[in-house]
């Protein structure tokens, strides 16, 4: 008896030891390479199969062993099968298969198969008729793979396992649905699919064991990678859960520290980040010399940062510089405190950060980063020219790779660059390039804005509104269609047409009522009706401003234009009153006022405010 209880533990163990030395294998391997998947996949299935295995072991010693208690013992077992069990059903195709089928345990169906010599066809056929299924077998499986004679014993298993353990010798999958199951070779799946076939089948086993054994402490290791399974797949309440019952039932040291960590990664995760900083801290104190403290002194930091809490960030990021100088953690230290010093709008600091960043890191997509960091730190002290030659060399390199969206980015500032330089031409060129590159883009309404703009600057007039109106149509509800339908009647504006800017501004407040603009197109409707002389709807224009915005600037030069319309008008009185109502000195001598009048002439007036 402990002969069989020391061989059941060290099945045990090797079964769990099993299954998880895969990962140290993975970690060699080029896994986007098809070899390297692959290799992965038949990895994950030997160690599947040897799990396997070793459960049906198990259980077959288990049934060994009950068979041999006493008489009196075994005759009361009887009893208690007999009132949870209804009578097994045997089938027997032929002479050499004998398939029983009886309710186990939560009644649930269990099969026991003795077959000596049997096609595995013949087999399939007959677990067919007991489970109610169709087994439909593609076409592409070789028929002598079914042909083949096999000889197996299983007793009281779930169909499934009995269906894993026939094809497997011959080396098929199978996928089960409501009524059917259908037999594959492995071929048939695609990889990606049947490393999650494998790992889900992983996973079905180690909850087996849970509740087979759940009083072995070798059970420690499966809750810990259902909670890792949980976690990967973003179920981090889940994944919570299983950590937490490795934490406070379980001492293996190395189970206990990472179960800890991975907490605090689950709390990351779920955004709670006091929770997290604690578990973070916890993990630090316990293991202070473990090699992911610096992981979770950098995790600490990231925390701050999402609470806004940047100072504090700061601190932590430096103290991960300092301490672990020569890890990777350090690099990335320094780069999530340049970041940080974006935020706080310390661009100078960051600036610095990510210079010493760029050291750290020669190539790849990190330097791709850095480098339109640099860039964007630049353009934002409004060191316009270094920021366009960084982020042009930027574009032209090799280290971004592929073109993702950080490049698409670099295009757009690029761009914006020359356009702060009143390089337009340039600045037209980089935006209509980015545009047609990279259509798909959230910056591509800006960058027709500011094609548009460019043009307009250049005095291509119409072009520019014509750019104006194809953004509007291509995207009404972004924010710059309503700044588009505002430089429209800027353009026309500018050239003179003030009919049409008056036109295009009223166009713009209808359309856009809600715009943070609105007082900039109140403000040209009533320009362009001033400047094209009609100065009675020019007043009432102004007045209906007045209404809407009580701005003491827009105010004063509301009443100052109004003024301006009267004098022209000849209604000097009116004038004048309008003149002091602006400037709020309704008392003030009116002569006063006329001798200071010297600037109230056409050319001295501003064309818009």
């Amino acid at each position: 008896m402990n002969k069989r209880l020391s061989l059941k533990l060290w099945l045990i163990v090797s079964a769990f030891i099993e299954i998880y030395a895969v990962s140290p294998i993975y970690a060699g391997q080029d896994m986007d390479s098809p070899s390297g998947m692959i290799e992965k996949l038949n990895t994950e299935k030997r160690s599947l199969e040897k799990l396997q295995t070793q459960l049906q072991i198990l259980e077959t010693q288990e049934n060994e062993e009950e068979r041999t208690q006493e008489t009196e013992t075994q005759t009361n077992e009887e009893e208690n099968t007999k009132q949870i069990n209804k009578t097994p059903i045997v089938i027997k195709p032929n002479e050499n298969i004998v398939l029983t089928k009886e309710i186990g345990e939560y009644e649930v169906p269990v099969y026991s198969i003795d077959a000596t010599q049997v096609k595995i066809a013949d087999i399939l056929q007959a677990l067919s008729a007991s489970f109610g299924k169709s087994i439909i077998v593609d076409e592409d499986v070789d028929t002598a793979y079914l042909s083949s004679y096999v000889n197996i014993s299983i007793q009281k298993s779930p169909l499934q396992d009995i269906l894993e353990v026939v094809l497997g010798i011959r080396g098929l999958e199978f996928i089960q649905n409501e009524d059917s199951i259908y037999v594959i070779t492995l071929s048939k799946l695609k990889e990606d699919v049947a490393f999650e076939y494998y790992r889900d089948k992983s996973v079905q086993l180690y909850q087996k064991a849970q509740l087979k054994y759940p009083n072995d402490h070798r059970v420690a290791k499966a809750y810990l990678e259902l909670g890792n399974y949980y976690h990967d797949l973003g179920f981090n309440f889940l994944a919570l859960q299983e950590y937490k019952i490795v934490l406070g039932k379980y001492k293996e040291l190395q189970l206990v520290k990472e179960a800890l960590f991975k907490t605090g990664r689950c709390y990351d995760s779920l955004k709670d980040h006091e929770n997290a900083r604690r578990v973070y801290f916890q993990f630090m104190y316990s293991y202070p010399k473990d090699p992911l403290v610096d992981e979770a002194l950098l995790s600490i930091g990231d925390s701050f940062v999402e609470q806004g809490l940047y100072h504090k960030a700061v601190d932590v990021y430096e103290r991960v510089i300092s301490e672990y100088s020569g890890e990777d953690t350090a690099c990335r230290a320094q780069f999530n405190l340049a970041k940080t010093h974006v935020k706080m709008g310390n661009y100078r600091g960051a600036l610095q950060s990510f210079l010493q960043a760029r050291e750290k890191y020669d190539s790849g997509q990190m330097r791709f980063e850095i480098e339109y960091h640099i860039g964007n730190c630049l353009y934002l002290l409004n060191e316009y020219q270094d920021a366009g030659s960084v982020l042009g060399n930027l574009l032209v390199s090799e280290l971004g790779g592929e073109e993702g969206e950080l490049m698409e980015n670099a295009s757009f500032l690029l761009g914006d660059c020359f356009y702060k330089q009143d390089n337009y031409l340039a600045a037209f060129q980089i935006f209509r390039r980015a545009v047609d590159t990279y259509s798909k883009n959230s910056k591509v309404p800006y960058g027709m804005y500011f094609m548009g703009k460019s043009l307009n600057a250049m005095n291509m007039t119409d072009s520019a509104i014509q750019t104006f109106r194809d953004g509007m149509q291509a995207y009404p509800d972004n924010d710059y269609a309503g700044k588009m339908a505002l430089d429209i009647g800027n353009c026309y504006f500018e050239r003179g047409d003030y009919n049409l800017a008056y036109h295009a501004f009223d166009n713009f407040v209808k359309q856009y009522p809600t715009s943070e603009l609105m007082v900039e197109g109140m403000i040209g409707m009533s320009d362009a009706l001033y400047h094209d002389k009609k100065y009675e709807e020019a007043i009432k224009s102004y007045l209906e401003l007045l209404k809407t915005n009580d701005e003491e600037k827009v105010r004063q030069y509301a009443f100052k234009r109004i003024g301006d319309c009267y004098r022209f008008m000849g209604k000097l009185e009116q004038a004048i009153k309008a003149y002091l109502v602006g400037l709020d000195k309704e008392d003030a001598a009116p002569v006063a006022m006329l001798h200071a009048d010297t600037s109230l002439d056409e050319t001295a007036l501003p064309k818009k405010f």
